[in-house]
């Protein structure tokens, strides 16, 4: 079966990835294999929902079988990230292509990540960086200064984070970077509304019907939405309450961060710490990055994955993962056995679903990853 795969927030699952599935159907891919966020996303926040109705909805919108990607990586910087996603479905032996979207477009993209590959090989983003230029100014810089368009857009950078994870991975699978449609504002005349848009307005309790696909509308409109307001005041005690040398064990906190942080942990909110905390060295996204990883004590050296956990499919996935079974290089895990348990990938991933789970009001259970199973989708 020719299958593609596709690394997703799916916060929520809208139109415009219900518009990324047509076209890969009309390109003859047969199987579409997600790796989505779980319960953390990248703009260092929680989920709106919780990672199993996101699945469910994505299902019922379009993809065959949903994976996770695990906290870890789904917190992460662009290049990790993206390593993770790629990893994921490297693992799974039955992807021949990877779709993702991009604001430039794939020639403009390629071009970038050619001029990127090159700097990174000659050097130049290093001696950028020794002016105290950030490592993302410092690349801007180099591709600029080598007459290649630059793009900081956050879907081309992440385009470019695929190529280049595909190409140290040695995947074995083709890029395939559509252009995106719309962008990140309510109404664009596209008729294609942005994630970030449609949470806004379900925060508000707006009526958002008419951006969603019925599929993913249904398993989300009645779903508790989480707040990492709801955890400000933990996480400023942690911070308050921090030594630096410890800080320095978790994923972001580069040299001179963990110390900043803690001289102004007495802020008055998470994003008054972050404003005070950022500087030329250390912007705003790589702080805000920061403070949640420490908080969800994701190490500094990110964990191997060790298994794959499946959270959704319909009877096109059912068919994928009894292929799985013969292909993929890592475990398939519809549920986290005990056994798992002691796994260091596995128990990030149990402390940071518990940690969730205080996000929505009332409080989720504790530990669903220990209760829910993969979860077969009907066709609705």
């Amino acid at each position: 079966m020719k299958t593609a795969g596709i690394v997703a927030e799916y916060n929520p699952f809208h139109k415009g990835h219900e518009y990324q599935i047509s076209l890969l159907r009309e390109r003859g891919y047969e199987g579409i294999v997600a790796v989505m966020s779980g319960n953390f996303v990248q703009r260092a926040d929680a989920a709106l929902t919780d990672k199993y109705r996101r699945a469910e909805g994505a299902v019922a919108a379009g993809v065959d079988l949903v994976l996770e990607l695990p906290l870890p990586y789904a917190v992460a910087a662009a290049e990790d990230f993206a390593r993770g996603g790629i990893r994921i479905l490297q693992a799974t032996g039955i992807v021949n292509a990877v779709c993702c979207g991009c604001e430039s477009g794939d020639e403009e993209n390629l071009r970038q990540y050619e001029a990127l590959r090159e700097a990174e090989k000659s050097g130049k983003i290093k001696e950028n960086m020794k002016t105290g230029l950030s490592y993302p100014a410092a690349c801007k810089k180099a591709v600029a200064d080598a007459g290649a368009p630059w793009s900081d857009k956050p879907n081309d950078v992440l385009a470019l984070a695929y190529r280049k994870a595909l190409e140290v991975l040695d995947a074995g699978m083709e890029l395939l970077a559509i252009e995106r449609k719309g962008n990140y504002h309510e109404d664009d005349g596209t008729g294609f509304e942005s994630a970030e848009s449609i949470r806004e307005r379900m925060r508000r309790g707006e009526d958002v019907t008419k951006a969603l696909p019925t599929g993913s509308y249904e398993r989300i409109k009645d779903a508790p939405l989480a707040d990492l307001k709801r955890l400000e005041r933990a996480t400023m005690a942690f911070y308050r309450t921090a030594d630096p040398e410890k800080l320095r064990e978790f994923y972001g906190m580069r040299e001179g961060l963990p110390e900043r942080l803690c001289k102004y942990a007495d802020a008055e909110t998470l994003e008054v710490l972050a404003d005070r905390a950022k500087t030329k060295r250390f912007p705003h996204s790589a702080v805000r990055r920061a403070i949640l990883c420490g908080y969800l004590q994701i190490p500094r050296k990110l964990p191997e994955i060790t298994y794959l956990r499946v959270l959704a499919f319909n009877e096109r996935g059912q068919e994928l993962l009894r292929e799985m079974k013969k292909t993929s290089t890592l475990p398939v895990l519809p549920i986290l056995t005990p056994e798992r348990w002691g796994d260091p990938m596995a128990a990030i991933q149990l402390r940071g679903d518990e940690i969730f789970a205080l996000t929505t009001d009332p409080p989720a259970k504790r530990f669903p990853d220990l209760t829910e199973s993969a979860r077969k989708v009907p066709k609705i």
